[in-house]
């Protein structure tokens, strides 16, 4: 005993159709073919729904002489096969429905391989593509690490000679004083001498103090000179050091880290599209000034609709390059505003009072320092800040282009 024939519905859809269609062209010209009244609730419609496919598959099996006399008109252009041996049932049909429906299945299993083929190989692609993008990007940033690493070594090799200087200048500081110093008790002695001997000639003058000679002025008016002297090299000396000469103050000097813009490749114009699609393959954050792009890329649509536009094709680029991407449009009470879906694309509004400008800046200030930035806008004022802070500036028609 074979098995009992299971045939899905869909698999008569070309069958019931054609049911359907007999039965309504009888209707329409009086003919004397009874048919179920069940099938005129389809009658004039485009396309049966599958949903119905079921009921209307009983009610022609239920009524064999309608059946039988609609399958002498079934024929290959109007009904498939599978349909075929349904209204007709010769002799062994259900065994030729298993053998189509197995070939039917087996076609559909093909085609479903095939398609899945082509989607691992586009995935490959697609994957050699960022793999080829990594590696140039990694590429680039040792070249820049390696420049980074050539100025810090220059710096260093400043900041030593500068130690240097300093050491020499306070050791000649050192000597200069301690000659000021010596020159002065010799000046000191050879004055109390002189003293000495005055007193002494007053007291006795039939015999010449011989301290008192000229020889003793003459050498004691050469070292108040060159005292003098070394007094004005001490402070000429004192004062070529200034208020930030010694070494403690040279270490204590505090670096600050500054945002470096990203170098675009060479002939690559700032303002085109090629620096555009360049920066958002990197792995900067890419802070958008929402209206001014949407309403240059689609100034007839309404705002909902630019908003949406935008968001779309900057939700293509995230996926296609994983860009870290912050849209910032102005009024977060603006009807509609918030978006209709989770995105990989940041989306935020400015607070009522506050500009969409203002929250640009503080966004760009807020990320650190060593995280290159790139800021998407038209507008003049918030151009010339961000750039002041390190940031990269792509034109808002240049974005729209890459998109």
């Amino acid at each position: 005993m074979s098995e009992p024939l299971d045939i899905e519905h869909r698999d008569l859809r070309s069958a019931i159709e054609f049911a359907v269609l007999v039965a309504e062209e009888a209707n329409k010209g009086k003919r004397s073919l009874p048919f179920p009244k069940e099938l005129r609730a389809q009658f004039g419609v485009a396309r049966i729904p599958t949903g119905a496919l079921g009921r209307l598959r009983r009610v022609i099996e239920a009524d064999d002489t309608f059946r039988e006399r609609i399958a002498v008109g079934a024929v290959p252009e109007l009904v498939d096969p599978i349909g075929i041996l349904w209204l007709q049932r010769p002799t062994g049909w259900e065994d030729k429905v298993r053998e189509l429906l197995a070939t039917r299945a087996a076609e559909e299993r093909d085609a479903d391989l095939r398609s899945a083929l082509k989607r691992a190989e586009k995935r490959r692609a697609a994957a050699e593509q960022v793999a080829i993008r990594s590696q140039a990007t990694i590429v680039e940033q040792q070249a820049t690490l390696d420049s980074l690493r050539e100025e810090l070594d220059l710096a260093l090799a400043d900041l030593a000679k500068a130690h240097d200087a300093v050491g020499e200048m306070s050791s000649e500081l050192v000597d200069v004083r301690n000659e000021a110093r010596h020159a002065r008790d010799r000046e000191a002695a050879l004055r109390a001498k002189l003293e000495a001997a005055q007193r002494g000639g007053d007291a006795a003058p039939v015999e010449p103090a011989p301290v008192a000679s000229p020889v003793d002025v003459a050498e004691l008016d050469e070292i108040a000179q060159a005292a003098r002297a070394i007094g004005d090299r001490v402070d000429a000396l004192a004062a070529s050091f200034g208020p930030a000469a010694t070494p403690s103050d040279v270490q204590a000097q505090p670096v600050t880290e500054h945002r470096r813009p990203l170098r675009l490749p060479g002939g690559v114009i700032a303002s085109s599209r090629s620096a555009a699609e360049f920066l958002l393959r990197t792995d900067a954050a890419v802070v958008i000034d929402g209206y001014n792009v949407a309403k240059l890329g689609w100034p007839a649509e309404r705002l909902e609709e630019q908003r949406r536009r935008l968001l779309d094709g900057l939700e293509n680029v995230a996926r296609r390059y994983g860009t870290d991407v912050t849209v910032i449009f102005d009024g977060s009470t603006v009807v509609g505003a918030h978006a209709d879906r989770r995105r990989m694309v940041r989306v935020a509004y400015s607070p009522e009072g506050v500009s969409a400008d203002d929250v640009i800046r503080d966004e760009v200030r807020r990320l650190p320092a060593r995280r290159a930035v790139v800021v998407v806008t038209n507008d003049a004022e918030i151009v010339r800040d961000v750039r002041a802070l390190g940031a990269n500036v792509v034109p808002s028609n240049a974005l729209l282009a890459a998109l």
